[in-house]
């Protein structure tokens, strides 16, 4: 058997670059050899992930919406109450914050000057009714004599035609004639004195008359001042303000109490302009059974009375005024005061309620199907507050049906076909 020999160069140099590279040679051969006998493994299968959700099932039906907006308390009518009768304020007999009836007394001012006054006129009243009356009497009393002169009258008429007669016959002197002539013509100047006397009674009595009312209506106007003395509550309401103290003295256009009334306060709510045209459509059917109400400040049960005209400057959304209803002994809502209001509208049909966390960029949700995703488009009709506090999105989708079950989890990456894993439904 021969073997090959390898020369190997003379030069020390290229004999040590031949080792290296025949070293290098080896290794790659026994690499090679290595992966060649070595174990082949299989390939892994690649498994779809299936993202845990929770979902609940819908039941498409009636629901009144509500929904929670900010409101602020105002009153219809607001009294800044004054005098024009100038006195001192003898007395106030109210505090801020009281609760006043119609009619009760407020403040009390001086009466001494208004008592003096009505004193004058009533003494002024009493002097034209006494004239008035000696007026009737003596009409009276010269209806009655009318027969006397009457009866003067005619004796004198007749004496004088008898002493013409007996002039005629030349039986008496022409001095006696004159003499009863004259008497004739002053019992007929006192007859006329008495008869133009009797036709202008009537009418110095209805200027007497007029006299009369006239003093009874400044004696009228005395007792009204008198009456200015004690300052009043116009209507049922709490006192908002008192601007004046005892030893005060009143001013002409000068407020002394200010005062809400009861049945004027309300409460004025932004409505979003998603909800105006609903809004409109309600309260145009009329007040009476209108079924939008909201909750006032202390839970009292408020109803939708108008809507403001039009939008004011700076803001977006109607205004929508609710009655705040306020009785006696309730605790008072402070005006201007914000409250928090929550407002039931008009049943709507065909609707879901969802929570939050099952909507996606606010107008879609996704059902499960077979354990897959589908994205859904649907309408926001409103919010629904459950009693234990709870808060809902009401929607509407044609495609949901009772029995559908949508996903009620927040998913980053949440898309049409993904798998998932419900939890619950």
């Amino acid at each position: 058997m021969k073997f090959l020999k390898l020369r190997l160069p003379k030069s020390p140099a290229r004999r040590r670059g031949l080792i290296g590279v025949m070293f290098l040679l080896a290794a790659a051969l026994m690499s090679a050899s290595i992966f060649a006998t070595g174990p082949v493994a299989e390939p892994e299968e690649v498994k779809e992930k299936a993202w845990p959700v929770s979902v609940t099932t819908v039941e498409p039906r009636a629901i009144q919406p509500t929904i929670h907006v900010f409101g602020r308390v105002e009153s219809s009518n607001v009294a800044r109450i004054r005098t024009d009768w100038i006195a001192e304020v003898d007395e106030v007999l109210v505090k801020e914050g009281d609760w006043v009836a119609k009619g009760q007394l407020l403040i009390k001012l001086s009466t001494r000057e208004a008592a003096l006054q009505l004193d004058e006129r009533r003494a002024d009243l009493a002097q034209h009714q006494a004239t008035l009356r000696s007026i009737e009497t003596e009409f009276e009393l010269q209806k009655q004599t009318t027969a006397h002169f009457e009866s003067m009258q005619r004796v004198a008429q007749n004496k004088l035609e008898r002493h013409e007669g007996m002039m005629e016959q030349r039986l008496i002197s022409q001095a006696l004639l004159d003499e009863v002539v004259s008497q004739a013509n002053e019992t007929h100047i006192q007859y006329q004195t008495h008869m133009r006397t009797l036709a202008d009674l009537p009418n110095r009595i209805a200027a007497q008359q007029a006299q009369v009312a006239k003093a009874e209506a400044v004696a009228g106007q005395a007792e009204l001042n008198l009456e200015k003395t004690g300052v009043r509550a116009p209507f049922d309401g709490p006192v908002l303000s008192v601007f004046v103290a005892p030893g005060d003295r009143s001013n002409l256009g000068a407020p002394l109490i200010e005062m809400a009334e009861a049945a004027g306060f309300e409460v004025r709510v932004q409505i979003p302009d998603a909800y105006a045209d609903r809004f409109r459509a309600t309260l145009a059917k009329g007040v009476e059974g209108n079924p939008i109400t909201g909750i006032g400040p202390y839970g009292q049960l408020m109803t939708l009375t108008r809507l403001a005209g039009q939008i004011r400057s700076g803001q977006s959304g109607l205004d929508a005024f609710f009655e705040l209803p306020i009785t006696t002994g309730q605790p008072l809502p402070a005006l201007n005061r914000v409250v928090d209001v929550h407002v039931t509208l008009p049943s709507e049909p065909d609707v879901v309620p969802l929570p939050v966390q099952s909507i996606y960029e606010n107008d879609r949700i996704y059902q499960v199907v077979d354990h897959r995703l589908r994205a859904l488009t649907v309408d926001r009709v409103g919010e629904l507050q459950g009693a234990d506090g709870s808060y809902h999105v009401l929607v509407r989708a044609p495609q949901l049906v009772a029995g559908d079950q949508v996903i009620t989890t927040q998913l980053p990456k949440a898309i049409s076909g993904l798998l998932v894993e419900p939890a619950n439904g």
